[in-house]
C-alpha cells in the first residue's frame, strides 16, 4: 500500500493497522512529492492514517485522521503461457545510486548494434544544467556544438544514443527528470537547444515532420536523487513496443510493471478490442505505433474531439442538485457546480475545477486540470491540484457519478463513452498497472516503482 502527500517540502505518515500503535515515518520525498510504502497487509486490514505536512515558510500542517480497509489488487489477465525463466542470479548492487540493466528481448528481430538507448535529463548538482548519459553512467552537460553529430534530411542532431552492442549495464548516481528513450533500428534525432544549452527537442509525434516520426520508439521516465529511485512505463502519449522496468533494493522490494505479449499480439487486440472511434490510434502512424487518443484523432478539431463531451455534461448536471463527496490523502471534500464551476470544500478552505473540461483536457488532464487560479497559496493550492486530479481520473475511468467507485478497479471503464485506450493498456499490463493517461498515478493504478537506493534497475526491450 502507497501513501502520498503532495504539495510539501518534507511529509510524516502517522498510521496505525487494525487499530495497533501508532507508528510515525518521515516519508521519501521529491520536490514537493512525498510517498511511503507499506507492504504485507491483508485483505481487508483497517488502515488509519494521517499526515503532518512541511510548508515552505517552514510550519506544518496536520491533515484530518482518515481510515480505509485494504482490498488486494486484482490479479492481471493471465497471458499466454511462456516458458518459465531460470532464476536470476541475486542483483549486485552499486555504492549508490541505481544500475541499469539492459536486456534486448526482441527474439532476434532486432541485433544488439540495431537496438539502442538515449539517456537525457538533468544534473541534480548544478541545477537547470541538461546532460546526457555515457556508458560510463556520467552525467556529460550538453553543448551546443554537440548538433551535427547525426544529420537526417539536412538537419542537424546531436547522437546520444547508444546501442547495446556498445554497452547495456551502466550505473548512474543521481538524475533528475530523466527519459531513457529505446529505439530499434535507429538512433533518436534529438537537438540541443540554446546556448548556454537550456534544453532538448524530444520526439513530436503530433508533427508529420518530425525526425522521429518514422523512428520506433518508446522510453521510460526516471528521478534517481540521493536515497531514491522513481520510475515508470508509460503509454500516456504512445506505444512503440512492449517495455519492462523491473526494480530491486536490498531490502528484497522486487516489482515489475510493463508488457509481457508480443508487438504483433497487441497490435492485433487493440484494434480488436477497443471500439471503433479507437481503433484508427493503431493505424495513423503504423507500423511505428499505437497513439493515444489526443494524436489521432480526439484531439481539437478532430473527428472524435467531442467525445467524452455528453459525459461530462451529465456529470456537471449531476452535481448541480447533488453534492460529489469524496475522501482522498489530504481530507474529505464535499462539492457542487455552481454555473460551470465546481467548488469544493472541506471545512478549511475552498477550492475549484474553474470551468467545465473540454474532452481533451480531460485526456490530457491539463487545463483546469492543472489550475490553481481562485486557490489560497501553500496547503490550499496543493489540495486544489489533488482535486483537480481525482476528478480528472474519475472522468477518464466513467466513474465521477459516484465517489465509491474511484478506488475500484473493477469498475473503471465499464461504461461509455470513456477511455478506452487507458482500458486497454491496464488490461494487458502486468498487474493491470500503467499509465493511460497522465493523472493514472490516482489511487495507485499506474506503473510508477519507487524503491530506496542502491537500486537495480533491469530494462527489456520486447517485440
Amino acid at each position: 500500500m502507497q501513501f502520498y502527500a503532495n504539495g510539501g517540502a518534507w511529509a510524516d505518515v502517522h498510521y496505525s493497522l487494525a487499530g495497533g500503535s501508532q507508528l510515525n515515518v518521515r516519508m521519501n520525498n521529491s520536490g514537493t512529492s512525498n510517498s511511503y510504502q507499506i507492504s504485507g497487509l491483508s485483505s481487508g486490514e483497517v488502515v488509519s492514517y494521517w499526515f503532518t505536512i512541511g510548508q515552505s515558510d517552514g510550519s506544518a500542517v496536520n491533515t484530518p485522521t482518515q481510515t480505509l480497509s485494504y482490498a488486494a489488487p486484482a490479479p492481471a489477465p493471465t497471458p499466454t503461457p511462456s516458458p518459465t525463466p531460470s532464476p536470476s542470479p541475486s542483483p549486485v548492487f552499486p555504492s549508490v545510486g541505481t544500475t541499469f540493466n539492459l536486456i534486448n528481448g526482441t527474439h532476434g528481430a532486432y541485433q544488439d548494434n540495431q537496438v539502442y538507448w538515449t539517456m537525457v535529463g538533468q544534473d541534480p548538482a548544478h541545477p537547470g544544467t541538461f546532460v546526457h548519459v555515457n556508458c560510463a553512467g556520467a552525467l556529460i552537460p550538453m553543448q551546443p556544438g554537440d548538433d551535427g553529430a547525426l544529420t537526417k534530411d539536412g538537419q542537424n542532431y546531436v547522437n546520444y544514443s547508444i546501442p547495446l552492442s556498445q554497452c547495456k549495464s551502466f550505473t548512474v548516481p543521481q538524475i533528475l527528470s530523466a527519459r531513457i528513450y529505446l529505439s530499434v533500428g535507429s538512433p533518436m534525432y534529438i537537438q540541443a537547444v540554446g546556448s548556454p544549452v537550456y534544453g532538448y527537442t524530444g520526439p513530436n509525434i503530433d508533427n508529420p515532420s518530425d525526425p522521429n516520426i518514422d523512428v520506433t520508439y518508446d522510453f521510460v521516465e526516471v528521478n534517481i536523487n540521493a536515497t531514491n529511485f522513481y520510475g515508470n512505463t508509460t503509454r500516456v502519449d504512445q506505444f512503440g513496443f512492449p517495455v519492462r522496468l523491473r526494480l530491486q533494493d536490498p531490502s528484497g522490494y522486487d516489482h515489475t510493471v510493463g508488457e509481457t505479449e508480443t508487438r504483433a499480439a497487441l497490435f492485433q487486440e487493440f484494434v480488436a478490442q477497443v471500439p471503433q472511434p479507437f481503433q484508427a490510434l493503431a493505424q495513423v502512424q503504423a507500423p511505428y505505433r499505437i497513439v493515444a487518443p489526443t494524436h489521432g484523432g480526439f484531439g481539437s478539431g478532430g473527428a472524435n474531439a467531442h467525445y467524452l463531451d455528453s459525459y461530462i455534461q451529465s456529470v456537471w448536471n449531476q452535481y448541480r442538485s447533488q453534492s460529489l463527496v469524496f475522501t482522498d490523502a489530504q481530507g474529505t471534500f464535499t462539492g457542487h457546480v455552481v454555473g460551470n464551476q465546481f467548488v469544493f470544500t472541506d471545512g478549511q478552505g475552498t477550492y475549484y475545477v474553474n470551468n467545465m473540461p473540454s474532452t481533451q483536457e480531460v485526456l490530457l488532464g491539463n487545463g483546469v486540470f492543472n489550475d490553481a487560479s481562485n486557490a489560497a497559496p501553500g496547503v490550499a493550492t496543493a489540495k486544489q491540484l489533488q482535486i483537480q486530479a481525482q476528478l480528472d481520473a474519475a472522468l477518464n475511468r466513467h466513474v465521477a457519478g459516484n465517489s465509491a467507485d474511484w478506488n475500484t478497479s473493477a469498475d473503471f471503464y465499464n461504461s461509455g463513452p470513456t477511455n478506452y485506450y487507458s482500458a486497454f493498456w491496464h488490461t494487458h499490463s502486468i498487474n493491470q498497472l500503467t499509465y493511460g493517461f497522465p493523472y493514472d498515478d490516482v489511487s495507485g493504478f499506474s506503473s510508477s516503482l519507487i524503491g530506496t537506493n542502491p537500486t537495480v534497475a533491469t530494462i527489456t526491450v520486447g517485440w
